[in-house]
């Protein structure tokens, strides 16, 4: 039997501009009862909160999802402890990027997105506690827009995650804008997975952050998963075609009985322990 009943991919974005948020973001859903289908013409709130009423109403139904987004999930081990001095879980992490925590903002949309305004907050920070000249975000368009070469990881944390060392082609977090980069839509979009956590929590839906709540995927509750469009999608490149390849991917896996094999990948229990921390992406053993 199949693990999910419905599969929902949403390709996101990092801009700050509703108008290109509406041109980019896409939403995939394929309910195996149905056939697939795209929507668009979303801003990130707006489709944060359509997967919301999704899940919501599948729950009501009975039927049983699986979702996510395109965007990193968490930070490499030991950069959340250099900058905030707290200890160092994936919920401190969302609890601190969404509410605020030791002097760094609460990461908003409204009047506009200040992330890039937290990623320097953060620069500084880092910078000044660790004796150096620069700090890990840089990018096109950044206020730090040169490559610092990444000097960190000797005492502290690496520029990559784990997961992210076996994808080749992967950006880190840490580059904000520019090609294939996530990193900016990244701090938008970790805030709202504590949102759509503490919501399904108040309401009783019964849902799983995978990994960060468990490896192991047996019902009943909803799994989000972390997606990376380019494992999927081996052909035309486009939002649309991004999000529609991770739910067809995932619903043909689910119905050759091989899903399960990606939910718990082969990994070192050490390994799993840093995943835990860092998150993994949905395709990658």
């Amino acid at each position: 039997m199949p693990l999910f009943d419905v599969y929902i991919a949403v390709d996101f974005s990092g801009s700050k501009h509703p108008a290109r948020q509406r041109r980019s973001i896409a939403f995939a859903e394929w309910d195996r009862s149905l056939l697939p289908y795209i929507r668009k013409d979303f801003t990130r709130p707006e489709v944060t909160s359509y997967l919301l009423e999704r899940i919501i109403y599948y729950n009501s139904y009975g039927k049983r999802v699986l979702c996510g987004f395109d965007f990193q999930y968490s930070f490499p081990q030991g950069f959340w402890y250099v900058l905030t001095s707290l200890p160092e879980t994936w919920i401190n992490i969302l609890q601190g990027m969404a509410n605020g925590v030791a002097g760094l903002p609460p990461i908003m949309e409204e009047p506009e997105s200040n992330a890039r305004q937290w990623a320097d907050i953060a620069n500084q920070r880092i910078a000044h506690l660790l004796e150096m000249r620069v700090g890990p975000f840089w990018g096109p368009n950044f206020s730090q827009a040169t490559n610092p070469k990444f000097p960190f990881s000797y005492a502290s944390f690496e520029e990559f995650r784990l997961v992210e060392k076996r994808i080749e082609g992967s950006k880190p977090i840490f580059k904000i804008g520019g090609q294939g980069a996530v990193g900016l839509q990244s701090l938008c979009g970790i805030p709202y997975l504590f949102h759509i956590r503490d919501t399904c929590s108040q309401q009783n839906i019964p849902l799983r952050c995978w990994p960060f709540d468990g490896w192991d995927a047996a019902g009943p509750a909803h799994i989000l998963v972390e997606w990376y469009p380019a494992i999927q999608n081996q052909g035309q490149k486009s939002d649309e075609e991004d999000a529609l390849s991770c739910v067809r991917w995932a619903k043909i896996k689910d119905d050759q009985g091989k899903l399960s094999n990606f939910l718990i990948p082969p990994l070192l229990d050490s390994e799993r322990t840093q995943a835990m921390l860092e998150g993994w992406v949905l395709g990658v053993l």
